[in-house]
């Protein structure tokens, strides 16, 4: 098949949703599919091995141009931008399917000539709704969620319940490495036991609760490693100071997403205290990927990811600085500090969550919304 990826941020900032654009385009490659990555002007091309995977680019107005009548407005208006100079050449390209990555990109059925082959899908890794997108959706010809959480939140809205393709992971690239010498530039004892997190420092990731849960563990030789940047930092690194915790955490700012692995080998636990629906997590993943147990929240998502039984992590209430702080002295009481639970969790990720198990559903999924009404299963 010929499938197209359409968004506006693949090839000008890095997250989440544009990680999952390029590795899924990578591994349809790899399937034989002819793919293409349809964004706006800007030079984000994560290394694809050589894949020939087709990348069109086009100038946009930025979001922040738009007059401020709500984000919701103004991401709308910076995609439509985008379709007014790329509609042409994507009607050209006659796909098979364009995958859309947002409710605000709904609007591109509407824009292909009469008569056009192309169907559309819609991959959704969270809840960007917004007023009038329910009568767009109706355009919308295959449903996809990222965990079926997210499959429900959108039954809910849309009233079409999607196929579930969850997230991936490199596993390749997101493995155990030793860490001892990023422990050492870092400043770190042997005997220290570190808590990390990489990811946006923004209010809904919780992460006030982990540094809540670090004043906690006076009696244990803790720190708390803080990747990323984000409107939180100033109010976080306040916290510390206040609570008499600043020289257990660390604050380093955003890194390259190839650069994680070394960074997570630095850690002996992931902590990722959402207080926000997460969809996914697909920053748990890659860190469970590296052979970290993760100490995560039990809202939205995350369970799928992490898993129930405790063989991988442990699941702790949103907003209870008490249960993480308990859950790192549960680790530490461990013979192994935990070690054990992290090769459980990498094993979950590399026979669940890879990102050719995610590129077969969402072909399965295609293929399913492509047949007849009366051949469905």
């Amino acid at each position: 098949m010929k499938i197209g990826f359409i968004d506006v941020t693949a090839t000008v900032s890095f997250g989440g949703v544009q990680t999952a654009v390029w590795q899924l385009a990578a591994a349809l490659t790899d399937l034989g599919h002819e793919v293409h990555v349809i964004g706006g002007n800007g030079d984000i091309r994560p290394d694809l091995g050589g894949r020939d995977v087709r990348v069109h680019t086009f100038g946009f107005r930025s979001r922040e141009r738009f007059p401020n009548f709500g984000s919701r407005f103004r991401r709308l208006a910076e995609r439509y931008s985008l379709a007014r100079n790329a509609k042409q050449t994507v009607a050209a390209f006659e796909l098979d399917w364009v995958v859309l990555t947002k409710p605000f990109d709904f609007f591109w059925p509407l824009l292909m000539p009469k008569g056009s082959k192309t169907r559309f899908a819609f991959m959704s890794g969270g809840t960007d709704f917004f007023r009038g997108d329910r009568k767009l959706a109706r355009r919308i010809d295959a449903w996809m969620a990222c965990s079926h959480f997210n499959a429900w939140q959108l039954q809910h809205h849309y009233k079409r319940f999607p196929q579930v393709i969850y997230n991936g992971v490199d596993v390749e690239h997101f493995r155990p490495l030793a860490g001892e010498a990023k422990r050492a530039e870092l400043g770190i004892g042997a005997d220290e036991f570190v808590l990390a997190f990489a990811g946006r420092l923004v209010g809904w990731k919780g992460l006030r609760v982990a540094i809540d849960a670090l004043a906690q563990l006076a009696d244990v030789k803790a720190r708390l490693l803080l990747i990323g940047g984000g409107d939180a930092l100033a109010e976080l690194q306040a916290q510390a100071q206040r609570l008499g915790v600043a020289e257990q955490v660390l604050f380093v700012p955003a890194q390259p997403h190839a650069a994680l692995p070394s960074w997570y080998a630095a850690a002996d636990a992931g902590v990722f205290p959402s207080i926000g629906d997460e969809a996914f997590g697909i920053t748990i993943a890659e860190a469970m990927a590296c052979g970290l147990p993760v100490i995560a929240s039990h809202i939205g998502g995350i369970p799928e990811v992490v898993g129930n039984e405790g063989s991988c992590g442990v699941l702790v209430s949103p907003g209870d600085a008490a249960a993480i702080a308990a859950a790192v002295r549960t680790l530490l009481a461990q013979p192994d500090r935990g070690r054990a639970i992290g090769e459980c969790a990498r094993e979950r990720i590399a026979t669940q969550y890879t990102w050719t198990q995610s590129a077969q559903r969402l072909l399965a999924a295609l293929e399913q919304a492509g047949k007849p009404a009366g051949a469905r299963a």
